[in-house]
């Protein structure tokens, strides 16, 4: 005889209902974004939850970064250390060479590259970058006291530059008078500065802080800039509250004036204030 639809479930209906309700329950969990899941693939929120910001920093580029005693050091060092103090993490630097910083990042070694990294339309097709934070440049250099105007005007100015270099282009176009002698490299191109074989040279500001006497470095003046080359802290791509995260806090120390304390300290002779504008 069949049950009416009215009659009280007995206990084996009770199982089966429940089971179907599980079952279902358990269909709907199979085809929903797992909570946890979705957090992991934010990298802020992973960050967080590790309490470690993995970073990838320069091993042997002072004064970005470099090793002292065992200790890696540097502007870049410092931008790493501030960032993690202020996400509230534990910082993890991880040195890498220049060719290796976006494969670090985009192969999960590292969470962010901070390593005078600079901005390019083929690295933008991988990777995200912050807004600008360190105050590098191509510039002229000497220890004349001369403005980039009266240093336009100089006839017979012996120029020393790197072969084959964008600033090479850049400082025959400031100074069309200048008797130009071309290296092979920063080193023979500073040893002839020292010497005192050429009267100026073209570079990247952060030549003048490689220049291992004191002496000379201290009494070298920026004459001229030739084009701003900042640098910019490198994120993966889709990775918004991280970037807004890590802007946040660029804002917060140039408002407050740590940036510029970090960079007078490593850019000793060739920071300028006017690179923060």
């Amino acid at each position: 005889m069949t049950e009416p639809l009215s009659a009280p479930l007995t206990r084996r209906h009770g199982l089966l209902w429940a089971c179907g309700v599980s079952s279902l329950a358990f269909a709907r969990q199979l085809h929903a974004a797992p909570p946890a899941a979705a957090e992991a693939q934010d990298q802020l929120a992973r960050i967080q939850a590790s309490r470690v910001l993995r970073v990838a920093v320069p091993q042997d580029f002072p004064p970005f970064g470099f090793t002292q005693h065992g200790e890696l050091l540097g502007f870049d060092i410092s931008i790493a250390k501030m960032l993690a103090a202020d996400l509230g993490v534990v910082v993890k630097l991880i040195p890498v060479a220049s060719a290796d910083r976006i494969p670090a990042l985009l192969e999960d070694r590292a969470d962010l590259i901070v390593s005078s990294l600079g901005k390019t339309p083929e690295r933008e097709k991988s990777i995200d970058f912050s807004t600008t934070y360190a105050p590098t440049y191509l510039g002229v250099f000497g220890q004349q006291a001369w403005s980039q105007e009266e240093l336009a005007k100089q006839n017979g100015l012996r120029l020393g530059v790197a072969q084959g270099s964008l600033e090479e282009t850049l400082a025959k176009a400031l100074l069309p008078q200048a008797q130009v002698q071309l290296f092979k490299g920063s080193a023979p191109l500073l040893a002839a500065y020292t010497a005192r074989e050429i009267d100026v040279f073209a570079g990247g500001n952060v030549l003048v802080e490689s220049i291992t006497d004191n002496f000379v470095r201290v009494k070298v003046r920026r004459l001229a800039v030739l084009k701003e080359s900042p640098c910019y802290i490198g994120l993966r791509k889709n990775e918004p509250r991280l970037k807004a995260r890590v802007d946040k806090f660029l804002v917060d120390v140039k408002t407050s004036g740590a940036l510029m304390v970090n960079a007078t300290k490593w850019f000793r002779q060739s920071f300028s204030p006017d690179m923060f504008k």
